[in-house]
């Protein structure tokens, strides 16, 4: 996040002492510092609570990322303490997610060595939080540093929460923009506790292969870590056997929903209703149905093996042989180590599910599956399900439609750019998904609760597609519209060019051109056309479902848990699909309910969440860190019971089936702890236990 170097203001550091251990790093500025000090779209003012003097930061609904930044001035040494603490207290009337942002450098080192550390910290309104960070200081081993381990987000050996602990640059207080207004009140910033001990972490003489033939961290022996194939064999038989003895809560119908709960109308098919004042799914039989459900539930993809051979204890052969295991592929997103590189990668999860299960590994896995979901107390299986465990007819499913059309080549997005929805392919490119042998199945089976389509898009603010627009080339269609809407309006390009104080010289220009008008004169304009184009992306989704599979629901684009969610998309998310959907990444769901809420009367459905922990092997948490396995389930068990209890939530599905791989996943380098099983097939017995309780308590 280099986009905040412009807001830098100077701030000196104090080292005033408070008590025995602790110091003053930042004081909150007097009123001549408060005058000079640059933000991003944030007002400054001073105030006094019960903590002492306060630095109120009220945020704006402009920039993507306001807030305000601390420089400290030739760096700061804090490596004499163990903790920076301050108190901030959340004055807005929303709940809300304030990020610190630490930047530390090497002493005399260049920006470009900047290692850089954000901590969230979730306030609910009116909420006073004091927040202790670790101070945990970067540590060097001999032969080895953390550029070794390119392609994976979390490493072995090296914490990601280290920072250069002798030369603190800046710290940056910022939300994510979610256009809700934000205010905080930030008290003085204070070094506090001892310093972290030195680092025990044990370094072998010999690092590499650090990767075992399972796909496992070498170096560490956790529990439930497999040590033999026959030890992994014989979990799938005692497993098997388990499961045999096993049956899904008594309380649950075929289809998981409440079997002696209230009767509603029975459709033969999924559908939603308001029941006592509460939204909720109905199941094929008119019972109430809560949908718990995990993503993912098929075989990972697996690692990139490339460059990074060395790496791994053993690997079979790449030959026709293992063609089931191997594949090649090119990421293509721009912040993977192999951007538009075609390299070779390998499923660990494949190898180890076709060594633990023998002949007709696939089907065996697969019926694991559908016999370990019920169990568990899970009685949806979620997005990205493999078809051939969902059209097993066992279990309701939700299915995933992703069009393929021309996109938007102005536009931009966390995983791409937006689809062109003014382009007769996106129309089209629905309809053929729809068409696919595999979703074709799914239209006349009452096992499907109904359809995702995308996932996590970047809409942008009020007038981000009419912007993309502008600056696509001649051919986009979405720009063809725009100025024929822009034609109608003004009839001249003179008429334009007064009314948005623009220079173009001919209609014909205008579509040549790619860029953006400057000013305010557009900005009506430019909301119109971008509320089209919005309303367009659902009513054609919606459409098109209702001719093609009338018979179930359209579930929304899966919202990601910080996207930027304008009132016009949330309409016209409400108007045009059954369910609206968020993937909500916290550690209570509580700190995330106001942008929920302000989709307004309708059921949601949460497409994803997970806790994750480093007891297990693993280097990376995922999204939201917990301390052990026990906290996991702990979280779990919390998360899906306040979904049940919320009067317009109806599901909500953990992400995902099985941990990443160790080495990374091969688009983005997520090697998250986020499984109900590893990369063994091994479940964790831990949230195994939560779930099971959770989908005893569903309906109670």
């Amino acid at each position: 996040m280099t986009y905040f170097v412009g807001w830098l203001f100077p701030l000196l550091a104090f080292a005033l002492p408070l008590a025995a251990t602790e110091v003053v790093l930042i004081q909150v500025p007097d009123q001549l510092e408060l005058e000079v000090m640059q933000t991003s779209d944030a007002a400054l003012s001073l105030t006094e609570n019960e903590a002492g003097p306060v630095l109120q930061m009220t945020l704006g609904q402009t920039e993507r990322w306001p807030g305000v930044t601390f420089t400290l001035d030739h760096g700061a040494d804090v490596s004499t303490h163990g903790e920076l603490v301050f108190q901030i207290k959340n004055t807005g009337e929303s709940s809300a997610k304030i990020h610190c942002r630490i930047d530390s450098q090497p002493a005399g080192s260049e920006a470009s060595e900047t290692l850089t550390r954000t901590h969230p910290i979730s306030l609910k309104p009116g909420v006073m939080r004091e927040v202790r960070i670790p101070l945990v200081p970067y540590v060097h081993y001999e032969g080895i540093s953390p550029e070794d381990f390119f392609g994976m987000r979390g490493i072995p050996f090296f914490s990601n929460e280290s920072m250069h602990l002798e030369n603190i640059t800046q710290l940056i207080f910022f939300v994510i923009q979610d256009n809700t207004p934000h205010s905080f009140e930030l008290g003085p910033i204070r070094l506090a506790g001892e310093p972290a001990p030195p680092s025990t972490t044990a370094v072998p003489e010999q690092v590499f292969p650090f990767i075992d033939q399972f796909g496992q961290f070498k170096h560490k022996d956790w529990p439930g870590k497999t040590h033999s194939l026959e030890a992994m064999i014989q979990a799938g038989v005692d497993e098997a056997a388990q499961l045999a003895e096993a049956a899904p809560p008594s309380s649950w119908n075929r289809y998981g929903g409440w079997k002696d709960g209230p009767q509603l109308e029975a459709t033969g098919w999924f559908r939603t209703a308001k029941h006592d004042g509460k939204w909720t799914l109905v199941d094929p039989e008119g019972r109430l149905f809560f949908s718990v459900g995990i993503d993912g539930v098929a075989f990972k993809l697996g690692t990139i093996v490339d460059e990074r051979q060395h790496w791994f204890d053993h690997l079979p052969e790449d030959n026709a042989e293992n063609s089931e295991l191997y594949f090649s592929w090119t990421p293509n997103l721009k912040r993977s180590h192999f951007y538009n590189k075609s390299v070779r990668a390998f499923s660990f999860h494949k190898f180890n599910a076709m060594r633990k299960y023998g002949d007709d590994w696939e089907n065996r896995f697969a019926e694991m599956c559908t016999q370990r979901l019920p169990a568990w107390g899970v009685n949806t299986l979620g997005n990205w399900s493999s078809p051939d465990i969902y059209l097993r007819g066992k279990l309701p499913y939700v299915a995933y439609v992703r069009p393929d059309s021309k996109p938007l080549a102005g536009s931009s997005g966390h995983w791409g750019k937006f689809k062109d929805v003014l382009d007769p392919s996106f129309e089209a490119s629905i309809r053929r998904k729809l068409s696919e042998p595999r979703l074709v199945e799914t239209i006349e089976d009452p096992m499907c609760i109904g359809y995702f389509v995308d996932n996590e898009l970047t809409f942008g603010d009020e007038t981000a597609m009419a912007v993309a627009a502008l600056q696509s080339p001649v051919d986009q269609s979405a720009k063809w519209v725009f100025l024929s809407d822009l034609k109608q309006k003004y009839g001249t390009i003179d008429a334009l060019n007064t009314a948005w104080q623009t220079n173009y010289a001919s209609w014909a220009a205008m579509l040549e051109a790619t860029h953006a008008p400057e000013g305010d004169g557009a900005h009506a304009d430019l909301v119109a056309f971008n509320t089209k184009f919005v309303r367009t992306y659902f009513s054609t989704i919606h459409r098109v479902l209702e001719e093609v599979a009338p018979n179930h629901m359209y579930l929304g684009c899966r919202y990601g848990s910080n996207a930027q969610i304008t009132p016009v998309v949330l309409e016209a998310n409400a108007e045009f699909a059954d369910v609206v959907s968020f993937n909500v990444y916290s550690r209570h769901l509580a700190d995330k309910l106001a942008g929920l809420e302000r989709t307004g009367d309708k059921p949601y459905i949460i497409g994803e969440f997970h806790f994750g922990a480093l007891d297990r092997g693993m280097f990376d948490t995922g999204l939201v860190k917990v301390a052990d396995q026990d906290e996991r389930a702990d979280a779990y068990y919390q998360y899906v019971m306040d979904c049940v209890n919320h009067p317009n939530i109806v599901g909500c599905h953990w992400f995902q089936f099985c941990d990443s791989p160790t080495t990374g996943r091969l688009w983005d380098h997520e090697n998250y702890q986020i499984g109900f099983t590893d990369t063994c097939d091994t479940p964790y017995a831990e949230l195994i236990e939560a779930s099971r309780r959770a989908g005893e308590d569903l309906y109670e």
